[in-house]
């Protein structure tokens, strides 16, 4: 044997078992990777909850931001404007996850939103709210054979409400039907889809409006309001706060008598479309808590503007259930800071601000803690 060779020989020797002790190590994680699946990072949200940076669509930064603001609120109820086909209207977004997909006939009508549909898990509820340009052409479309579920949503009015820009975005409701996730991409939907049908549904009383309200005693003498934490937009928050003393112009109809009620503002215009889809909504809730509630509308426009809106609309001062005054002065306007319309705020008969929203908003849900809470400070004090 040549001695010269042997450190060789052994070098490669060496080599070889270190060759195999490293397959023989990778084999066995290998293994125990098969036994333990882990998920892939993207199928996770954020640390804190939020989406997946790698879920997110491109959208404008401020339209970004008004969605943000519909996050970890219960989702907007659908007025009653919007029109179903391929399926009714939901009562409330519970016990399933949702996808609301907007459209219009301007971003290749249906077909993009079904794209994505196809792509989600099958036990997550689609939904593609639509903006029609031609209503008619679109009703007659979605009749005949509607693709999905559709809300077919005239004047944009849910579509405003949920917060859903002009480009075709979405947003993502879980089983207690509060909005989690906003503006994703088809990639996104899918995994933020799978990540809720894992939770459980929590047990809780069906609200579709967003607001986040504590429960209010039932005991005579509780004068607690609710507290509302629900997103506002274009006006100033001025709830838990006293409000000036009620003033307005003029009065268009008869005034109305305020002692010991719950007062409801909605500030609004004529030339308003947003504003005038409300007027249905507003009249049911004005009907139907009729005897603990006043509301009043009221419009900064002067009587000449105002009476040539109300003529060019076709609204006569008997569509309404509830009172109207006007007020170029913006007094309350002021006060709320109103600087986009339909704005609501509810104030107490102690004159402190309660609630404050879009009056689509305004569910009976809300309406009756508030009553309650109402009822409870007008309640007389017990002897003791």
């Amino acid at each position: 044997m040549n001695m010269n060779t042997a450190p060789k020989r052994v070098h490669i020797g060496l080599i070889m078992l270190a060759l195999c002790g490293a397959l023989q190590i990778a084999g066995d994680q290998d293994q125990k990777s098969e036994q333990t699946p882990t998920p892939p990072l993207l199928s996770l949200p954020a640390d804190d909850g939020s989406a997946n940076i790698l879920w997110l669509d491109k959208i404008d930064a401020a339209e970004r931001t008004v969605l943000n603001s519909k996050v970890n609120e219960f989702i907007v109820a659908p007025p009653k404007t919007v029109q179903w086909f391929g399926g009714v209207a939901p009562t409330n977004f519970k016990k399933c996850v949702t996808v609301i997909q907007s459209a219009s006939d301007k971003s290749n009508g249906i077909n993009a939103a079904l794209k994505i549909k196809k792509k989600l898990p099958v036990d997550t509820k689609f939904v593609v709210v639509y903006v029609p340009q031609n209503i008619e052409k679109s009703k007659t479309q979605f009749e005949k054979k509607p693709p999905c579920q559709i809300a077919l949503d005239p004047d944009g009015a849910w579509t405003a409400l949920l917060g859903l820009p002009k480009k075709p975005t979405n947003i993502v409701v879980d089983k207690n039907g509060i909005v989690r996730f906003v503006g994703l991409n088809a990639e996104g939907l899918k995994y933020a889809s799978d990540f809720l049908l894992a939770e459980p549904a929590e047990e809780t009383e069906p609200v579709t409006a967003p607001v986040v309200g504590k429960p209010v005693a039932t005991s005579a003498t509780a004068t607690m309001f609710p507290t509302f934490t629900n997103a506002l937009s274009g006006c100033k928050d001025q709830r838990g706060k006293k409000m000036p003393p009620f003033t307005v112009q003029t009065w268009l109809t008869k005034q109305p008598k305020m002692d010991k009620k719950l007062l409801v503002i909605d500030f609004w215009a004529t030339w308003c479309g947003l504003c005038r889809a409300s007027i249905p909504h507003m009249n049911d809730i004005a009907k139907e808590f009729a005897a603990d509630v006043v509301c009043v509308g009221i419009s900064d426009e002067n009587k000449s503007a105002f009476d040539a809106g109300m003529t060019k609309t076709n609204l006569k001062l008997s569509s309404f259930n509830y009172s109207l005054a006007i007020d170029p002065n913006h007094t309350l306007y002021s006060f709320f800071e109103v600087k986009g319309i339909p704005s609501c705020a509810i104030i107490s008969s102690d004159g402190i601000v309660r609630w404050q929203g879009h009056p689509m908003s305004l569910d009976d849900a809300t309406m009756t803690q508030l009553v309650a809470a109402q009822k409870a400070l007008n309640a007389p004090a017990k002897k003791k």
